[in-house]
């Protein structure tokens, strides 16, 4: 059988820095490069410089303001809010304002967002002065909301005494949580009942924090066995000074509290991190969603599941292989055996043997059905093991000759697709879905003929790439329809299309089967003497070692599981060879990644085909599109009203209407309300 020939150079990426954990190259080429919207958003490490509460009195030339009455404390806490977050900034220029956006937005969570200098706070933003409470938790992107006055030329609060006593009244009436994000406890508004010490840039030095009793509790979700280490962040080191209101949940070795809960006389409560956060930093990412809970009372429009669904494309045929002496893949091919398959299989099952985190963990095949016919492979090991284990994997249909799409007319679409869906027929595939679907090279999406013929045949799911322009996520778990890109086909005068997938690319490229092979190809791309891509892509000051090539590219992915990110990530064939009989360059990256995953989270990794993860998109598209809004009455019931129909998700609700799926995960409940358009539902809820 001819080889294919995949051109890395058409589909070169400018490198980038990865500015989470370590800092790495981003990108390299057609299906194997990283996403360079993901990872070059914000700096890693950027504060606001100490200010002391000596220069921030001066500026306020006020004393801080007083507590909130703590008779006057709860006498709103059981009338109605809006379920939503409220995010105060000082100027939007904070480094944690775009990491808090993120987070809420990764789980859904409604909210709004107030730029304190350019808008004055008043409480009629906050409440109707009467008995409804617009926001069910505050967070501060900044303790003290501090930003550099241009004008005076001095660090000041963005917040005046009145509007901290605003904010803080509104809290205690009714009860509502707060979050100071990034917080530096020099007095004022606040000292969070903290007594700040020192602190301290963790790029060079990482430090590292545990879990105290009262942190386990707030951050269930992670290993207690293992530290919090920050990285690439300032860090304001400080001890508890009230010891009697102030529980610390992170703590050094040497007595510094990193994260902690205060409680004041009126009932209020803030959770206070004294770290640098963004989007990509580790710790910023095992935090998150502990503090939104924390802030939330556990009872929120959104939901978070730990997704790692991993595509082997290829199956069947061969790809080219990279030769390390001449530096290209001209010269060889591989396809995978029977033995390469058990090997990869025997893995699989001591992945889900190894941990209840990783018990679903299933490899998904893209097949092209070509490959198996009589004839195009002597010996062929391969064909005759594929149904003796296919109930043990997920198949896609990749088309039968793996055919370019970009330039297919509808009939040969038609024969691509059908022959390999005859193909699934015959090899008795179980777990195979005929309305999913990878295109070979990523191509077709633009070509209106494969789209009519995709969709006549019944694709209704396909993929992107994430790396390329135009192509990534437009928000957290979500893609796009086929329509709203090209609306040529004629089902897109009564459909929205085809829903488009976008899938991670990986640093592994295709043409890989050997840890030197690997070494090799990576280091001709990253290396400082690299030729690949005519050195275009220069990045490290050394050439990486197998195990610095994982230790990478594990870290990756671990970002995507961490992010809550559902999009599938690409392999192909040639990855599982098992290049020693027992292992693979597919294994030993996944065990790399598994291994940290483990050493920090406790929660259950989900494995949905993309099949399902397609469901799983339009859902959230949907959720998204609703208008969804939700009225809380604690302690008894929420009122939840829809705009457009959608599948509306409530972490902390565990009942429903007819039709409503409740699930547990993580030990909360998420109940999913089937809601029609300008319909609402109440459902009960506890305290």
């Amino acid at each position: 059988m001819n080889s294919r020939l995949r051109w890395l150079a058409l589909f070169a990426l400018p490198l980038v820095a990865a500015l989470w954990m370590t800092t790495a190259p981003a990108s390299a080429a057609a299906q194997a490069a990283k996403s360079t919207q993901r990872h070059s958003v914000h700096p890693a490490r950027a504060a606001l410089p100490h200010i002391s509460s000596r220069q921030l009195h001066g500026i306020m030339r006020a004393a801080p303001p007083s507590l909130v009455a703590p008779g006057r404390g709860g006498s709103k806490a059981r009338d109605p809010i809006d379920l939503q977050v409220l995010v105060i900034s000082a100027d939007g220029n904070e480094t944690d304002f775009p990491a808090i956006e993120a987070f809420l937005g990764q789980l859904g969570v409604p909210f709004n967002t107030l730029i304190a200098t350019q808008t004055p706070l008043t409480s009629g933003m906050l409440w109707d002065g009467a008995f409804h409470g617009y926001y069910s938790g505050i967070i501060l992107a900044t303790g003290n909301l501090t930003y550099f006055n241009s004008a005076t030329q001095q660090w000041q609060s963005a917040f005046n005494d009145a509007q901290w006593q605003t904010l803080w009244q509104y809290e205690a009436l009714f009860g509502i949580r707060q979050v100071t994000s990034y917080t530096d406890p020099v007095g004022y508004p606040d000292t969070y009942g903290l007594q700040l010490v020192t602190n301290q840039d963790t790029t060079t030095a990482p430090l590292q924090a545990s879990l105290t009793a009262a942190g386990q509790s707030i951050y269930s979700y992670l290993n207690p066995t293992s530290p919090v280490t920050f990285r690439n962040a300032w860090v304001y080191l400080a001890t508890i000074q009230d010891t009697a209101n102030t529980t610390p949940l992170l703590q050094t070795a040497n007595g510094y509290t990193i994260a902690s809960i205060h409680s004041y006389p009126d009932g209020r409560q803030n959770l206070a991190v004294t770290a640098a956060n963004n989007p990509y930093l580790t710790h910023s990412m095992l935090l998150s969603y502990g503090v939104i809970n924390w802030l939330t009372k556990g009872l929120f429009l959104g939901e978070r599941h730990v997704q790692l669904d991993t595509t082997v494309d290829d199956l069947f045929i061969d790809d080219n292989l990279w030769n390390p002496p001449t530096l290209s893949d001209l010269c060889c091919i591989y396809r995978i055996t029977g033995s390469d398959l058990q090997a990869l299989l025997n893995w699989q099952s001591r992945v889900q043997s190894s941990s209840p985190s990783t018990a679903g963990v299933r490899v998904e095949w893209a097949f092209n059905g070509q490959g198996s016919e009589p004839g195009q492979y002597n010996p062929d090991t391969l064909t005759p093991a594929v149904p003796a284990s296919q109930s043990q994997f997920n198949f896609i249909n990749h088309t039968y000759r793996h055919a370019n799409l970009d330039n297919l007319s509808y009939g040969q679409t038609t024969r691509e697709l059908t022959s390999n869906d005859n193909v699934a027929s015959q090899m008795g595939f179980t777990n195979y879905w005929k309305d999913t679907f990878v295109q070979p090279d990523i191509s077709g999406l633009s070509n209106p003929d494969f789209q009519q013929a995709a969709y006549d045949f019944g694709i209704r799911y396909m993929i992107s790439d994430t790396s390329q322009a135009g192509w990534n996520n437009p928000s957290p778990n979500a893609g796009f329809y086929s329509c709203s890109r090209l609306s040529t086909p004629s089902f897109c005068s009564s459909s929205p299309g085809i829903l488009i997938i976008p899938r991670h690319p990986t640093n592994l490229f295709y043409n890989l089967a050997t840890p030197d092979q690997w070494v090799s190809e990576y280091n001709c791309y990253y290396g400082p003497q690299g030729t690949c891509a005519n050195g275009a892509w220069r990045f490290w000051n050394h050439n990486l070692s197998y195990s610095e090539i994982l230790d990478v590219e594990s870290n990756f992915m671990l970002s995507y599981l961490l992010r809550w990110d559902i999009d599938p990530i690409m392999f192909h064939q040639t990855n599982v060879a098992a290049y020693d009989g027992v292992h693979s360059l597919y294994s030993d990256l996944i065990d790399a990644l598994l291994a940290k995953y483990n050493s920090v989270y406790s929660l259950p990794i989900v494995d949905h085909p993309e099949h399902q993860l397609g469901a799983d998109m339009a859902q959230r598209m949907a959720y998204n599109a609703s208008g969804v809004t939700a009225s809380l009455v604690p302690c008894q019931s929420l009122t939840v009203t829809t705009v457009n129909p959608a599948v509306i998700p409530i972490t902390g609700v565990s009942s429903g209407p007819a039709g409503t799926t409740v699930e547990v995960y993580g030990g909360q409940s998420i109940a999913y309300l089937n809601l029609a358009a300008g319909q609402s539902v109440t459902v009960p809820v506890g305290c």
